[in-house]
Order: C-alpha cells, then structure tokens, then sequence
C-alpha cells in the first residue's frame, strides 16, 4: 500500500533507538523526508545510514537534548530551514525509570524527570509544530504513549501517569486542530523489545541461565494481563502503525489512543 508519504517532511525525535529509530525508517521507506532527533551522535548517524537506504529521498540530522526548553525551538527551526515546512511529527523520547521499591520510593526527582522527558518535550514541540502544520494545510502528529497508562503498575507510577497526561493531551490537540485539518493520534506501546530492553534480556538469561520464552513468560507473571501474545512486540511493527497513522490513508483517524500490545484485556 502506498502511504502517499512521498517527498513530506517528517520530524522525528528520540531517533537513534527503539520505536523512533523504526518510525524514522518506516517513514524513510515510505519516501519522506525525514529529520531525525537525539542526543547522541553515533546512534543518530546509523539511523541517518539506514534511512537512505530504506528510501528517504534526504534525511537531515538533528543533536539535541529535548528536555532542554530551548531546544524544541531550536530543533523546529532547523527543521524549517532544510525542508521549508514540516507536514508530520513523531513524539517517541520519554525515558521509562523503573523504581522496585514502588511509589513511596518514587520521590520528587522520578516525578520532575517524568514530567520532563515523557510529557513537557511533546507539549513543547505540538505548540511548535501546529503553526508549521497550519501553513501547509494541514498534518499530522503521532504521539509515543504507552499501554502502561492503562495499566496499573507502581513500580513506574510516576512514568504511566506522565504517558496518561500525554494521551489526554493528544486528544486535546485532535479536537481543537481538526477544522486545521492537523489530525493527531497516540499509540499506545505494550510489551515492546526494544534494544535496550532486548540487552537487559540477554543479561538476564545469561545470568539465570534462561531461555528467551523464560524472558517472556517472567516478564507476563510480573506485568499480569498485559498481553494476549506468547512474544514481545518489535519496534517496527510500532514504526509501521506510526507511518500508517501519520499518512493520508488514515485521514479519518483523529484523536485515537492505538493500542499496538498483542491483544490485553484493558
């Protein structure tokens, strides 16, 4: 299927690793223009690599710490400069802190962080992007929530109810932008085996001698009910849903939280 993605201007951020590196390439092989954001450089420029390769006509480079406040004006400029315009963003930086000893243990450090890196950098860039989306007729964005803000996991209370905000926001953005023709739409990321959570398996598997169906059915017994699956998801099939929702084949998807977890029962 062809996404008619050709030539658009894609921004994506938290794009060296995971579910921003897979959406920058499903969009790259869609032929968008792609700038890609991250704090660091290696990462960010085996991204640029891989989306040449994958099709994007030019792919432009972005270092940036985003939970910087100046930095989201700086990273939008740059944008604008290159490409003229943006017609998409992807939000997918958020760092997930896991805290065991729950939520009395998650003091105001974990919060300000949360609130930081999951939340503020997206509002920061939608408030941003929008004028941009409006000058060229219209757009979309795609937020990176989580299935954990329907779930109910102490141990990273303060990081499900940041995404719950980020959400909540997005369905904001989608009523109030809709007569702009700006759609915007959350995914909502079960179980996903991203690079760093794929390394924080092998180092368990090879401390316990565990196999990967081990990992998995651990990881179920710990997080109950959080999927129908008998695997993780991959961070491209996230970066597939993420082309798909940010294209004009889902011009009728608007204010959507897209659960993308191998079936759960919430």
């Amino acid at each position: 299927m062809d996404l008619r993605l050709r030539d658009a201007v894609a921004l994506v951020t938290g794009a060296s690793a995971g579910m921003g590196r897979a959406s920058a390439l499903a969009l790259a092989a869609e032929g968008a223009r792609v700038v890609i954001v991250a704090r660091n450089p290696e990462p960010l420029a085996a991204t640029a690599h891989e989306a040449r390769w994958a099709g994007a006509p030019q792919v432009h480079t972005v270092l940036a710490d985003l939970t910087d406040p100046e930095a989201a004006g700086a990273v939008v400029d740059e944008t604008v400069e290159a490409f003229g315009g943006i017609d998409v963003l992807v939000n997918t930086v958020g760092v997930c802190e896991v805290e065991r000893g729950g939520i009395l243990a998650q003091d105001d450090g974990y919060w300000q962080r949360a609130f930081q890196s999951v939340l503020l950098v997206d509002v920061r860039l939608c408030r941003l992007v929008v004028p941009q989306l409006r000058e060229r007729g219209g757009g979309a964005i795609v937020n990176i929530s989580a299935m954990s803000a329907r779930h109910y996991l102490p141990v990273m209370a303060h990081y499900s109810a940041m995404k719950a905000a980020l959400a909540h926001f997005t369905k904001n953005l989608a009523r109030e932008f809709a007569a702009d023709h700006i759609r915007a739409n959350a995914v909502m990321p079960g179980m996903i085996e991203s690079e760093a959570v794929a390394a924080a398996h092998e180092q368990r598997k090879e401390k316990r001698g565990w196999s990967d169906e081990d990992v998995f059915r651990d990881a179920v017994e710990r997080y109950p009910l959080v999927t129908f699956a008998d695997r993780f998801g991959r961070p491209e099939e996230v970066g597939d849903l993420v082309a798909f929702l940010a294209s004009p084949r889902a011009s009728y998807i608007n204010g959507a939280l897209v659960n993308i977890d191998g079936g759960s029962i919430f």
